[in-house]
């Protein structure tokens, strides 16, 4: 049986995970079926896009909220299908550019398209903009004596493509 205090936040923490866990289940699988891209892949691609082209793979895995080696294991498959590329550092010879290919940019560009109207659609059949307006600010509020991004308990590892 919750406690008062509990009682007072617990349905609003099961409202949340709930309808992540639905949300990033319909998110996932408009992106798979009409882009054929996992949300991982389309992270990194997107990312990429949005810095011009190239970004290092540190400053990359920082933005997208994976260790370096699953941002490597990533790409390995991402470069197989000629979506990137690994370019050297030409003031560093230990590091190393993550840039997009031409492919990879077209396919980024068209599944933005259809990953935004996805959005929109499923915003906009729910909230007004008095209520985007809470929800983003509410979420401010929660988020904001978390941790930065990226930074995970001793042992917890965000891994996930």
């Amino acid at each position: 049986m919750p406690t008062d205090a509990e009682s007072r936040w617990m349905p609003a923490w099961l409202a949340l995970v709930r309808t992540y866990t639905r949300l990033w289940e319909q998110v996932q699988a408009q992106m798979r079926r009409d882009n054929g891209l996992t949300m991982a892949r389309y992270d990194v691609l997107a990312h990429l896009d949005m810095a011009g082209g190239r970004l290092g793979l540190t400053e990359l895995a920082a933005g997208i909220l994976l260790s370096q080696s699953g941002l490597s294991k990533l790409l390995d498959r991402m470069e197989a299908a000629d979506l990137v590329r690994r370019d050297p550092d030409p003031r560093d010879a230990r590091a190393a550019f993550a840039a997009i290919t031409p492919r990879g940019q077209a396919l980024v560009r068209k599944a933005r398209d259809s990953h935004h109207q996805f959005l929109r659609q499923t915003f906009a059949a729910a909230l007004d903009d008095a209520d985007m307006a809470d929800l983003a600010r509410i979420m401010d509020r929660i988020s904001g004596p978390l941790p930065p991004a990226g930074t995970f308990p001793h042992g917890a590892s965000p891994d996930h493509q």
